[in-house]
């Protein structure tokens, strides 16, 4: 077995692979102290380089990686950026939405579109109505994971809009 350590940018990293939550992973369960926490540390102190902290994967095949560590930050980044995608969509910014959109969603091989991240626990929730661009098509009776992430988003689209707003209003 082989294990090596590298140090890649939110971007390359979500550029560069597929990642899949399995089941055995503890459900979402970031409330509201841990994003506000979260969205301290990487925007209101800004530190420009923050260390967001260690992700634990293993190869499944080609470009696909199961998480074993790291799955609520990075389920948590994957909330934010469709925050900040339907925001700039909805500004009339539909370049950089579409841009944000490629770190959520992009075509694999066989050129079929494909969440980034997938989650076997919530699924199909977190891919239609929090992943997918525009409405979601699927009525679904949320469970406590579920309730976490909507309100995760609910929280994180405050404090974007806070921030969208008083840009504004400059």
């Amino acid at each position: 077995m082989k294990i090596e350590s590298t140090d890649q940018d939110i971007r390359t990293l979500l550029s560069s692979g597929y990642y899949k939550i399995p089941r055995f992973q503890r459900p979402y369960s970031w409330d509201r102290e841990n994003i506000q926490e979260f969205w301290d540390d990487i925007i209101r102190d800004n530190p420009g380089d923050y260390f967001i902290g260690s992700m634990v994967v293993y190869k499944t095949g080609g470009q696909k990686f199961g998480v074993v560590d790291g799955q609520q930050r990075l389920t948590t980044i994957t909330i934010l950026l469709c925050v900040l995608r339907n925001i700039l969509g909805n500004l009339g910014l539909s370049d950089l939405a579409q841009g944000i959109h490629g770190l959520v969603e992009r075509r694999n091989i066989d050129n079929q579109p494909e969440f980034i991240l997938s989650t076997e626990s919530s699924y199909p929730f977190f891919q239609d109505h929090i992943q997918k661009w525009g409405d979601p098509e699927i009525s679904i009776s949320p469970f406590k994971e579920e309730l976490n992430l909507q309100a995760a988003y609910d929280q994180l689209n405050i404090l974007v809009g806070g921030i969208v707003t008083g840009a504004q209003s400059d």
